[in-house]
């Protein structure tokens, strides 16, 4: 099995996002993203129906799901992101998480159940 290394970890949010993905499925979760579009001005928007700052990642390996805000390093989150972890986190068994680069052992250690 393919191991990843902290150091390993890359920075910017796309290439994180994207090591975190394949973690995951590695792990046997099934993922989900919604990806942002480019529009016909040159400005990518994440089409959404519904209130924004909606999590980036919903992972799900019953009996747990998870739901996941990715940062950058010194990236922020903003007042409807922490919204909807706010109201996801009140429902019953839903895990939610905010993890950054640095964050890659908790992120294993949560993905494998260790």
């Amino acid at each position: 099995m393919k191991k990843i290394h902290s150091h390993s970890i890359p920075l910017r949010e796309k290439e994180f996002q994207r090591a975190v993905v394949e973690y995951a499925k590695m792990m046997g979760w099934r993922v989900y993203h919604t990806p942002p579009a480019l529009t016909r001005s040159g400005r990518w928007i994440t089409p959404v129906q519904g209130d924004v700052g909606f999590p980036d990642l919903i992972l799900c390996r019953p009996p747990r799901l998870i739901i996941v805000e990715l940062k950058r390093i010194g990236g922020k989150i903003s007042p409807a992101q922490r919204e909807w972890l706010s109201a996801l986190q009140a429902c019953t068994g839903v895990e939610c998480y905010i993890w950054y680069p640095s964050d890659w052992e908790k992120i294993v250690r949560t993905l494998t159940g260790d």
